[in-house]
């Protein structure tokens, strides 16, 4: 008989990001497919704002905490129940990870990015993952061929398991929010902000140098001068750094801008411009091979290394059929039905 799936509810005690939302998302979905009984949410004892399923148990488990929870407490309590452990964010336990989604191989196609701890642990950990595990789990076809061009042996147990952007539609429009920031709609260029190294962020600053003229509206956790010594390069005036926003400033944001800005180094899907595209923004990603694989002729593409792109020339004609294709093909609903049958599969 099989055992209970026990899902690692590490993810709740951090800020989230793309990898927490995915975990999020698809677990509200996979409630409400599940029988009751048969998964069980365990999250660490001091974890806040639990979400309350009605098919998905959740219980707190052991007084440890971070990397210790998750290595001892976690596997220690799989290991009583007969279970079968889910793991949705990248890490697992070294004792039997049972089904781990790894989200990309950026560590090990851009080492540079990381410093040489972070880079220690995670191949370490990774190299557990994929000899110990169950099934892996990835987001896209492009993280998948990474995965395997690491870890060939693997083939025959990864499943791709995409992002979805429904969480978007729960969140309200900001109407103010043009107006408090000084911008115009239609009169901007949108694009969230971050130091981390694959986001790129210094292709907006060179390119806004070069496109004195047109405003770009950065939102993020960065200033002008952290971004100017990050990049070693001047921060026009035309730049705008808005700080945090809000999710419903952000939607806003997206909906009323001449183009959202993603012009990443590496990634395994790239949900922003998923999320903007949804919002009624035009999407303007890099021309690498997983933003095509993700938005095919949906997006406007330019060349990350390239700082002296026309925005004007970029900005063409896109069909709202092309981009309804994109949002009809992913979704949190059918990334939880792949889910729930990878489960089977290994649990049977």
């Amino acid at each position: 008989m099989a055992g209970k799936i026990i899902i690692n509810g590490r993810f709740l005690t951090r800020r989230i990001t793309g990898v927490e939302r995915y975990a999020g998302e698809i677990l509200g979905e996979l409630d409400k497919l599940v029988t009751p009984g048969t998964y069980m949410l365990a999250v660490p004892c001091y974890a806040e704002n639990v979400p309350r399923y009605g098919n998905i148990e959740t219980v707190r488990v052991g007084r440890l905490g971070g990397i210790a929870w998750e290595q001892v407490s976690l596997p220690r309590y799989v290991a009583g129940r007969k279970g079968m452990l889910l793991n949705l964010c990248n890490t697992a336990p070294f004792r039997d990870p049972g089904i781990v989604c790894v989200h990309d191989m950026k560590v090990r196609a851009k080492p540079e990015f990381f410093g040489w701890k972070f880079r220690i642990w995670y191949l370490f950990l990774f190299r557990n993952i994929f000899c110990r595990a169950r099934a892996v789990l990835t987001v896209s076809e492009f993280s998948r061929s990474e995965i395997l061009k690491y870890y060939p042996h693997i083939r025959a147990k990864t499943y791709v398991i995409p992002n979805g952007w429904q969480h978007y539609q729960r969140i309200g429009h900001d109407e103010k929010c043009l107006a408090r920031y000084g911008l115009e709609p239609g009169n901007y260029y949108f694009s969230m902000g971050s130091l981390e190294k694959n986001k790129n962020f210094r292709w907006v600053l060179e390119v806004a140098c070069r496109n004195r003229k047109e405003i770009f509206a950065v939102a993020g956790g960065a200033n002008g001068s952290v971004f100017s010594r990050q990049y070693k390069t001047e921060v026009p005036p035309n730049v705008r750094f808005l700080g945090y926003v809000s999710d419903g400033e952000a939607k806003t944001l997206m909906r009323d801008c001449k183009g959202f800005l993603f012009p990443t180094i590496y990634e395994g899907f790239g949900i922003p411009p998923l999320e903007a595209m949804s919002a009624g923004a035009e999407a303007v990603v890099s021309d690498t091979e997983v933003m095509h694989e993700i938005y095919g002729d949906a997006a406007h593409y330019i060349d990350p290394m390239d700082y002296e792109a026309d925005l004007s020339k970029i900005m063409t004609e896109i069909s709202p059929e092309k981009k309804k294709e994109v949002l009809d093909k992913y979704s949190w609903k059918k990334s939880a039905k792949l889910l729930k049958k990878v489960c089977e599969i290994c649990n049977g």
